[in-house]
């Protein structure tokens, strides 16, 4: 072998050691590394955070039903028909009303006399209290059956949940800070944060058509008009977090 050969060859050992040696200090380094979570002082608080919004968005589901009227039979067609001609003389948006199953069309009731009576369920959806109040009064009209508010919602709602979520993390990062306060120390940085939500379903409180009553604290109340008022939807949040004690040198508290 001659002096050059001999030489790359040197060269080559050379640098599979220098690479074995980086890949097994790295490799040490990553074992050694304490984990912040483990290593560095911290506090575990809880924060909150709540918002009541006005919902603006009501799903109101109810029923056309066939029917006799002495001896005419109104049909469900003419049913439907007279519904919304009463809803676009107020004003209302079609588009907001809809079958309560987008897969059903109707459903049938046989009679003794082997007459078969249809039905059909829809649900509208409207924005206000006002608009709930002028739509009980045209179901009253067109004689519909089993009217009641099905859900409500708010348009913005995923806005107003990032909000409550921000209130949540900023309430726990306050909390920690006076409670370190009281012990001469300072909040640093969040090393955990789990968030736990809570969702609070509004309900009509006091839901009244065709002077059928409901019951509102155990009590029952009869009124002539409807009167109809929501409780707002309730958004909770809560997050569990967990704060670094700033000021204090890394130590390994879990080796």
């Amino acid at each position: 072998m001659n002096p050059l050969e001999t030489i790359k060859l040197s060269i080559m050992k050379a640098s599979k050691l220098i690479l074995i040696l980086l890949l097994f200090s790295v490799s040490s380094f990553a074992q050694t590394e304490p984990n912040p979570l483990h290593s560095t002082p911290y506090i575990e608080v809880t924060g909150e955070g709540e918002l009541e919004i006005v919902p603006n968005e009501i799903f109101l589901q109810f029923t056309l039903k066939e029917r006799y009227d002495g001896k005419t039979k109104i049909n469900i067609e003419d049913l439907e028909k007279k519904m919304k001609q009463h809803l676009k003389v107020n004003k209302f948006d079609l588009s907001k009303l809809s079958l309560a199953d987008a897969d059903a069309n109707f459903v049938t009731i046989k009679r003794k006399n082997k007459d078969v009576l249809a039905s059909k369920d829809f649900i509208i959806e409207v924005s206000s209290t006002q608009e709930l109040a002028d739509v009980w009064e045209i179901l009253d009209e067109i004689d519909a059956a089993n009217a009641h508010v099905q859900r409500v919602d708010h348009s913005e709602m995923e806005d107003f949940k990032k909000e409550v979520k921000i209130k949540a993390i900023k309430n726990a990062k306050e909390k920690a800070s006076y409670l370190l306060e009281a012990v001469d120390e300072q909040v640093g940085r969040a090393l955990f944060i789990q968030e736990r939500e809570n969702y609070s379903q509004p309900f009509a409180e006091k839901m009244m058509i065709r002077g059928v009553a409901s019951f509102q604290n155990d009590e029952l109340e009869i009124a002539d008009e409807p009167a109809i008022s929501f409780k707002k939807i309730k958004l909770t949040y809560k997050v569990f977090a967990r704060f670094a004690i700033e000021g204090h040198p890394v130590e390994l508290l879990n080796p």
